[in-house]
């Protein structure tokens, strides 16, 4: 029996970030905050404190599903690499996932830093990566597309699709769970406009792909809210998102997974 703890959108910034340089740079910045304080101490300290709880309450494995940074700078990924490194916890358990901040500096942003910054968490967080644990099959999948900072929308590449796919197969030919770690939510959760601006544009070529397995489950982050969803005419929820670190010191979530079923840990002491 597994345990995954889950946190997302940390929006680590780096030291001075509250005096970017030019009136581009500052009104970039401003934007993405969505009047979140910036404050680089204290952004490292929930995620250090996120990461602290997870390893009280225990897991087999970490996930955090993107918007590690808030614009994807070298220096950002530092940040989010020494405070990861400070938590002592091993690379082989944690997978990382970009979110659309973490492309923001430029396209290649997320690939870079796990060959720089992120290299250590790299076997299990890279693109068409999957990850076999004892009793599920997790894969890592990026959602980024390249677009300007106004914009947070999201995609699955045909590439991430065929890693879904084979992860899928192997969970079936195991005959355990399939998790799917991705940073935007896997169904439509806005209006038409809004979700060409923020959701995952080809939401509804993944539902086949998603269900392929029954036992199929999405981890998500980019709402900023705990959520639990349920793919049309199911029953049980299947997706599940977490409050974001940046604004919720009760962020944490984790999943208890027992034969092929991920269920909620509900009640968390620690």
């Amino acid at each position: 029996m597994s345990v995954i703890a889950h946190l997302t959108d940390v929006h680590l910034v780096e030291a001075d970030a509250r005096r970017p340089a030019g009136f581009t740079a500052a009104a970039r910045r401003g934007f993405l905050n969505l009047g979140r304080a910036i404050d680089e101490g204290e952004r490292r300290r929930s995620f250090a404190e996120a990461l602290r709880g997870a390893t009280t309450l225990g897991f087999d494995h970490l996930v955090v599903t993107g918007d590690l940074t808030e614009e994807g700078t070298v220096a950002q990924f530092e940040a989010v690499a020494a405070v990861l490194d400070e938590a002592g916890i091993d690379p082989a358990r944690v997978t990382l996932l970009p979110g659309n901040h973490d492309v923001y500096a430029h396209p290649h942003a997320w690939t870079d830093a796990l060959d720089g910054p992120l290299s250590a968490y790299a076997r299990t967080s890279a693109p068409g990566t999957v990850v076999e644990l004892a009793d599920v099959v997790l894969a890592p999948v990026s959602t980024t597309r390249v677009q300007r900072w106004w914009r947070s929308a999201g995609e699955v590449s045909t590439p991430e699709r065929r890693a879904i796919g084979i992860a899928v197969q192997i969970a079936a030919r195991r005959g355990v769970a399939a998790v799917i770690a991705q940073h935007h939510p896997p169904t439509r959760v806005h209006r038409a406009g809004w979700h060409w601006f923020d959701g995952l544009l080809d939401h509804a070529t993944m539902r086949p792909v998603l269900r392929a397995l029954k036992q199929t489950y999405v981890l998500h982050g980019h709402l900023h809210e705990r959520r639990d969803d349920r793919f049309e005419g199911e029953l049980i929820a299947h997706i599940f998102g977490a409050a974001a670190v940046v604004e919720d010191s009760g962020s944490l979530r984790r999943y208890q997974i027992a034969g092929q079923t991920l269920a909620p840990i509900e009640v968390e002491t620690g």
